[in-house]
């Protein structure tokens, strides 16, 4: 004898990821200095930095919508400079999705820099509440994702908020 129990189908909604400080533009991952932007991306010439601060000169990462940010990421991805879990931090956006799982608000504007800072301190306390998790692999690579993204988005804001004299850095074989 078989039972069939019809249950409606769980929602995949949520709302975007509310940011307690939106104004927030420095932090611990701030970057001052040309040489650690261009070590958080692996870049190893002036051209490559040129050719990155040209892609991201319209950006302000601290008014930046889901759309935005996932084309930057997508590039970063494709031309080698962040990992796919980075990637797929900045391609998540603000976190906002339908009962569907289909990203929604995609062209509100939000301070990325004060997100992503703050879901790394979210997810570092919830491994302290839950110390259990904290050793799960799936846990590191999570962390190691956000806090790439916050080492990348603060690169990223130093090159777009830099002026052009002061990009070179010294490369040594």
């Amino acid at each position: 004898m078989n039972v069939i129990i019809k249950t409606p189908a769980l929602s995949k909604q949520a709302d975007a990821y509310v940011i307690k400080n939106p104004y927030e533009t420095t932090n611990v991952h701030t970057i001052t200095d040309a040489r650690d932007a261009a070590g958080v991306l692996n870049l190893t010439s002036d051209t490559l930095i040129d050719e990155l601060k040209n892609f991201i000169k319209e950006y302000d990462f601290t008014s930046i919508s889901t759309n935005e940010l996932a084309r930057v990421g997508s590039k970063l991805y494709e031309n080698g400079l962040v990992d796919g879990h980075v990637a797929g931090q900045f391609i998540s956006g603000n976190m906002a999705f339908d009962e569907f799982g289909n990203q929604t608000e995609k062209d509100v504007k939000y301070n990325a820099i004060a997100m992503f800072n703050q879901m790394l301190g979210d997810t570092q306390a919830y491994a302290s509440t839950w110390p259990m998790y904290a050793h799960q692999e799936s846990f590191k690579v999570v962390m190691r994702a956000l806090l790439g993204a916050n080492q990348v988005i603060n690169a990223l804001s130093y090159f777009a908020n830099s002026n052009g004299g002061d990009l070179s850095i010294s490369i040594q074989a």
